[in-house]
C-alpha cells in the first residue's frame, strides 16, 4: 500500500510539473508569436530597421532564457531549428533585407507554433 501511495504521489508531481511548465510555455510562445506578428514583422515590412532590430534583440534574449528551461521538455532538434532561424533573422535585419527577414520571421512563427503544439499533452500526441 505504501508503494502505491508513493507511486501515486510521484505521478501527481510529474503531471503537476508538466502542467505548470505547459502553461508557462504556452504564455511564452504566444508572446513570441505576438511580438513577431504585431511588432517585428510590421517594422520589417515598413523598413523601420532600428526599431525592428531592437525588438528582435529583446525577443532573442528572451528566447535564450526560455530555451534553457525548454530543453528539458522539448526536442532539442526543434529548439535548434528555431535557433537557426533566429540567427538568420538577426543578420537579415542587420543587412536590411526585408524579403528574407519577413520570410524567415514567418517561418520562425510557424516553428514556434509547431514546437508548442507538438509537445503539449493531447490525445493526438499520446496516440
Amino acid at each position: 500500500m505504501r508503494s502505491l501511495v508513493v507511486s501515486f504521489l510521484c505521478l501527481v508531481l510529474l503531471i503537476g510539473t508538466w502542467a505548470v511548465y505547459s502553461d508557462y510555455s504556452d504564455k511564452k510562445i504566444h508572446t513570441y508569436i505576438n511580438d513577431i506578428e504585431n511588432g517585428i514583422l510590421l517594422d520589417v515590412t515598413s523598413d523601420n530597421w532600428p526599431q525592428a532590430e531592437d525588438k528582435f534583440n529583446t525577443l532573442e534574449d528572451s528566447w535564450h532564457q526560455y530555451k534553457s528551461i525548454a530543453c528539458f521538455f522539448f526536442s532539442t532538434d526543434k529548439i535548434n531549428e528555431a535557433d537557426y532561424s533566429i540567427a538568420k533573422i538577426k543578420y537579415y535585419i542587420k543587412a536590411e533585407d526585408g524579403s528574407n527577414a519577413s520570410g524567415e520571421l514567418s517561418c520562425l512563427k510557424e516553428q514556434l507554433k509547431f514546437l508548442h503544439e507538438n509537445e503539449s499533452i493531447t490525445l493526438q500526441n499520446i496516440f
